[in-house]
């Protein structure tokens, strides 16, 4: 059984007749499935409650993010507390037909949105290509791609 097929069992999403949109139960959520996108989101959704067990009340998807004068979306955010009130991971979901520019770029988007939230950690993936970082304590003045976080994983190119 695949991610998708546990995930409707667990009762937390569900699918339209058409299999056109998708719904994230618990916060009852509704998001069109054929965007490349949420395939990616639904699965890193998914992966987070169902392989690496945190608890669906601490996950929340399509979290406003305030970026000096704007507000950003921010894909998923994994919370430490049952309040939601301390984000641990931040999470960018990406299609998965991306250059390596473009994933450099939500990786520098993925890691601003973290360091705004004050996330301990931040995950960007296009579910074939995945990057992890540490935020450090002290607020960096600048990210570059790479640095200065400490990077906990990327896969292979």
């Amino acid at each position: 059984m695949n991610l998708i097929d546990t995930g409707i069992e667990k009762e937390l999403i569900r699918f339209d007749e058409s299999r056109s949109f998708i719904t994230y139960i618990h916060q009852n959520k509704k998001r069109n499935y054929n965007n490349p996108e949420e395939k990616v989101q639904a699965e890193t959704f998914l992966t987070l409650a169902l392989i690496y067990g945190y608890p669906k009340n601490r996950i929340r998807q399509f979290v406003s993010v305030q970026m000096g004068a704007e507000t950003k979306e921010a894909d998923i955010i994994v919370y430490s507390d049952d309040k939601c009130e301390e984000t641990y991971i931040l999470v960018e979901c990406k299609k998965e037909d991306l250059t390596d520019q473009q994933f450099n770029i939500a990786v520098d988007q993925a890691y601003s949105y973290a360091v705004a939230e004050g996330a301990q950690y931040v995950w960007t993936t296009s579910r074939i290509k995945n990057q992890y970082y540490e935020i450090p304590d002290k607020k960096p003045l600048v990210f570059r791609f790479g640095s200065p976080g400490k990077i906990l994983g990327n896969d292979p190119d």
